[in-house]
């Protein structure tokens, strides 16, 4: 027998699905999808310094979100934290929420999500450390850009609304000054769906509380 083949076979290093610093994914196409299975997802999310989606066995990445995006997003954050106050059940959380949908088994990062009560999780338990992701959103918000409109709309849109605790979705478009709200009804599988694009004295109500566009949209101008 040769030394060659006594040495034992060099293990092979696994290429990354993903760059995990948000300084390499720069360097990237703006949207990116790989072939991954969920675990290699969860095993990736702890460490990923920018927001990575789970769908129908693809880890996806849309890149950088522009000013207006991020303005619309504070300032709805701010809005919703008025309407439904700080001192009660409700609480008003930013994007790095990921939220599982188990009829889907993916992972979605609305741009913001408003809780009622305490959180549920589904737990994943990862290499390293058990990773949360939240089961019970009450509310959940995407703004839209030309970049994610399809996703957001063919791909999350449906599935946010299997999820059992969610009893509205309020769609924002980052271009034009017009916002949709769909209202789950008491009827199963059913939903009200509120297109409002007046911005001067259009609003929707939300447990009947008033949102005001001309409140959205107020001083943002698209960048």
């Amino acid at each position: 027998m040769t030394a060659t083949s006594a040495a034992p076979a060099a293990a092979k290093k696994k290429t990354p699905l993903l760059p995990k610093s948000l300084q390499d994914r720069a360097l990237l196409d703006e949207v990116l999808e790989v072939p991954a299975t969920l675990d290699e997802y969860f095993d990736l999310l702890p460490d990923c310094e920018y927001r990575i989606d789970y769908s129908d066995g693809k880890i996806i990445t849309m890149g950088y979100a522009s000013i207006t995006h991020e303005a619309l997003v504070g300032r709805l954050i701010y809005l919703l934290s008025g309407l439904f106050g700080i001192d009660g059940p409700y609480h008003v959380l930013g994007s790095n929420v990921s939220t599982f949908i188990p009829d889907a088994r993916a992972v979605h990062n609305p741009d913001v999500v408003v809780l009622h009560g305490k959180p549920q999780h589904y737990v994943h338990q990862g290499k390293k450390r058990k990773i949360q992701t939240l089961l019970n959103p009450f509310l959940i918000v995407e703004v839209l850009s030309t970049t994610t409109a399809r996703f957001d709309l063919g791909i999350k849109l449906p599935r946010y609304k299997t999820i059992p605790s969610v009893q509205h979705i309020l769609v924002v478009s980052q271009h034009t000054k017009s916002v949709s709200l769909y209202s789950r009804t008491n009827r199963p599988n059913q939903w009200l769906n509120v297109d409002v694009d007046d911005s001067r004295d259009g609003y929707v109500t939300i447990e009947r509380k008033k949102l005001r566009l001309a409140d959205i949209y107020k001083n943002i101008e698209e960048a």
